[in-house]
Parts: structure tokens; sequence; C-alpha cells
């Protein structure tokens, strides 16, 4: 409901201050025949949707006083009567209430969508946000004609710890990977946490060569942050760059996801590399 892009952000704009200025014009034309400050609610609610609180505010004060304007313009009025501006402020806390509410409710709506598409635990992307933006990363990479990579990561021997450690400590690892793997990944990169043990991790653009300096990198932080807190595992993980890429994310993870437990099946404890072409 409140996701918009540019373009969408101008048009409700647009369009808030085309309503607004209609009511005003009607309300200017009718006088006080006709109560009319009910009509500025869909400018007020179409302005909740795209600008910050004090904006929505602003709008709300020159919405409250127009039909002043109108008192002073058409009935010509030397100046504006108590009871007008009353009837102002009433007018005002009205739309204040209204846009505190809409506000409320647009921070509960962003809340519940970033909890919908964030791991609990870890912070990083959740499966869903990460196949979400592998198959946006995968239609542009097509219309670019560029290189798509995964990684898969599993964590050897983690229920070692949940069985030795507690969940505890078990979690308290699982944390670490994500904090690890946020701190040694590209910005354009994503991080996520596909279930259990298992993450993931998205590389657009990124050739053989990048994508082994960018895994090597994080394998090795990876390591040194288990030997600090004394965790007795090591990490499995493969890793498919698409030069030729598949029609279908599932695709794309299942290549990574396969060569992750050929690493699994032979030593553990190793990351290996596979171009796509």
């Amino acid at each position: 409901m409140f996701e918009w892009c540019e373009e969408h952000t101008r048009a409700a704009l647009l369009l808030s201050v085309g309503i607004a200025s209609l009511v005003a014009a009607v309300d200017l034309l009718t006088g006080d025949r006709f109560p009319l400050i009910v009509c500025y609610l869909p400018s007020i609610f179409l302005l909740c949707t795209v600008v910050r609180p004090a904006v929505a505010y602003c709008a709300a004060a020159v919405c409250s006083s127009a039909w002043m304007i109108d008192d002073v313009v058409v009935l010509q009025m030397h100046s504006v009567s108590p009871q007008g501006l009353w009837i102002a402020s009433v007018h005002f806390v009205f739309f204040t209430v209204i846009i505190g509410m809409l506000f409320r409710l647009r921070v509960a709506h962003e809340r519940e969508r970033l909890f919908a598409r964030t791991d609990a635990l870890t912070g990083l992307s959740n499966s869903k946000a990460f196949r979400d933006t592998a198959e946006r990363e995968l239609a542009r990479s097509k219309r670019n004609n560029g290189y798509l990579a995964v990684a898969f990561i599993d964590c050897d021997n983690f229920k070692a710890v949940n069985d030795t450690l507690g969940h505890r400590a078990g979690d308290e690892l699982l944390k670490a990977m994500a904090e690890t793997m946020e701190l040694n990944i590209r910005k354009m990169d994503t991080a996520a946490r596909m279930g259990g043990d298992e993450f993931a991790v998205l590389l657009p653009e990124a050739s053989l060569e990048e994508a082994e300096l960018v895994i090597s990198r994080l394998r090795e932080s990876l390591l040194e942050r288990m030997q600090q807190s004394n965790w007795p595992v090591t990490f499995s993980i493969g890793v498919a760059v698409y030069q030729s890429l598949p029609d279908s994310i599932e695709d794309m993870i299942h290549g990574a996801d396969l060569l992750m437990y050929e690493v699994k099946q032979n030593s553990k404890n190793a990351a290996t590399f596979r171009l796509v072409a």
C-alpha cells in the first residue's frame, strides 16, 4: 500500500495538490452554502502516504483555514472573526487526529512488511526476500547480458554446538555469522538466512574471479570469528557463477546448493566455484 517509486510519489503529490485546489475553488465559488471541509480528506490521505508528517500537518493548516479565506474574499470581511478562528482551529485538530492515525498505520504497515522480509534472529533477509531480490537481479542481468553469482553456505557441525553448548550458543553463532557476512560482502550483494544453519549470498555482476575474491575473504573471516569464540565449526560453500543465465531463480539457487553438498560429501570446510557458461 505504501510502496511508492519516485514517479508514483510525484504523481501522488500533484494529485493531492490538485484535489485541494479544486475543493478550495469550489468552496470559493459556493461561499458558505455548503460545508466542504471534509472534501479535503482525500488530499490529506494522499500526502500521508508519501511525505513526512510535518508536511502533512502544514497542508492540514492550509486546508483548515481555506474557508476563512473564502469569508474574507467572498463576504469582503476586513478581518477574521473569533468564531471563524475557532472553527478553523477545530478543523485543524480534526485533520491532525486523522493524520496521526494515518501515519501510525503507515509505520505499522512498513514494520510488518520489514518483518515479513527479515529473519528474526539474524536480521538478514529471509528466504522469501532473497528470492525476490534474486528474481529482480536475474531479470536485470538478462537485460544487460551480465554475470550473476550465488553462494550457498552451510555451517559444518552446527548440531554439535547446539547439543554440547546449548541452543543459546547456537543462536549466538548464527548471529555472529550474519554480522560477519554483512561486513565482508559488497554493498550491492545480498546476504540471507535460508533456514536453519544455511545461508546464501547473491552477488550481482560478479565474474568468477570476483566471486572467488569475495567468498574466499568471507570464508576466512567466518573461520576467524568462529575461532575467536571457540566454536568448533567450519563452512561448506558452493558458488555458482552464471554467465549463461538460468530460466528461473530456483534453478539458479539449486545450482549453488548442489555445489555446497558436493563440498559436504567430500572434505567439508572448503569452497568450490563453478562457472556456468
